[in-house]
């Protein structure tokens, strides 16, 4: 995982270095009250990249095509006038707005400051993730509907997921930053976006249903039992047994009970158990066993913990006194 951090007075450092995280781009200062500033914080997660950029007052952005991803911009405060070849959106805290690589785009904002949160996606990640949950090829760009609810339905799903990126893009160094976490959460953003926003195969992701066959779900179970600690996301676990996303999700379901990721999380919750019965609790904590097994918020780990164990996490690691 990359990190990156700007902050700069000069509005053609910003455009430069701004360029080098999102897009190349023309920035016209228009009004400031106050001496031009802008800021950066940002991290690249594979083919994702999220973060929070401000500017000290009103700027107005263009670009060309975009041609190699697809963007998702949310204001954190106020309002974002976007245009594109495909129509106006009014970007606010509640409504993002979509870019497509097809298009130019004019991003006009930051009247009083305040900071944006803007999420990148490769096209090819997206276009491949989709591609695998659709079971047909996907050759051409994907045209994603220009805005997304935030505030209802799945648009607000989405969002509440993605909230985990823009508190990476904050501290690029929390727990959230190693890569048993960030690499699928960085997957599930790709994912639930597909599933929120329009776009062409709506209609077929919410179709028929596909199941892998037992014998591709047995390999899936020995490989998630064999290496829970590897960054795994559904995606590489179906490439690892040769079935479509769908399919393997489908097939967790119907011959497991529970998605991968889910069984995958039990595992995990099965390892730490194991390790809170060896360690040592003068040389260990709670925490820090969690987070080897990807469990960041501890309050849900102790959760689920108890729920599985009848006990708190920290009673079995004393016990090992």
């Amino acid at each position: 995982m990359g990190t990156i951090r700007i902050t700069t007075n000069d509005p053609d450092e910003a455009r430069i270095r701004g360029g080098e995280v999102y897009f190349p781009h023309r920035l016209a200062v228009l009004h400031h009250s106050a001496p031009f500033h802008m800021a950066l914080s940002a991290v690249e997660i594979g083919s994702v990249s999220a973060g929070l950029i401000s500017y000290s007052g009103e700027v107005r952005i263009t670009t060309d095509e975009l041609e190699t991803a697809y963007q998702v911009n949310v204001p954190m405060s106020g309002s974002l006038h976007t245009r594109t070849a495909y129509g106006e959106v009014f970007a606010t805290p509640g409504l993002a707005a979509v870019y497509n690589p097809d298009s130019p785009a004019l991003l006009h904002g930051w009247v009083d400051g305040g900071s944006l949160f803007g999420l990148k996606v490769e096209r090819a990640a997206l276009e491949s993730q989709l591609a695998d949950l659709v079971d047909v090829p996907v050759r051409t760009a994907v045209r994603l509907g220009g805005a997304l609810d935030l505030r209802r339905g799945p648009g607000r799903q989405w969002w509440t997921l993605v909230r985990s990126l823009v508190e990476l893009a904050r501290d690029p160094s929390g727990p959230l930053s190693m890569p048993i976490i960030a690499r699928p959460l960085a997957q599930s953003v790709i994912t639930a976006l597909l599933y929120a926003v329009d776009h062409p195969y709506r209609d077929r992701l919410a179709g028929a249903r596909y199941g892998a066959a037992p014998a591709a779900i047995r390999r899936a179970v020995e490989t998630l039992e064999d290496e829970p600690e590897l960054p795994w996301t559904a995606a590489d676990v179906a490439k690892r047994v040769g079935v479509s996303i769908r399919s393997l999700q489908e097939g967790f379901v119907r011959h497991i009970g529970q998605p991968p990721m889910t069984y995958l999380r039990t595992v995990r919750l099965r390892r730490a158990h194991v390790d809170l019965q060896a360690a040592d609790p003068a040389r260990h904590t709670v925490a820090q066993i969690a987070g080897r097994w990807g469990f960041v918020h501890l309050g849900r780990f102790a959760a689920a913990y108890r729920q599985r164990y009848g006990e708190a996490p920290s009673a079995t690691l004393y016990r090992s006194m």
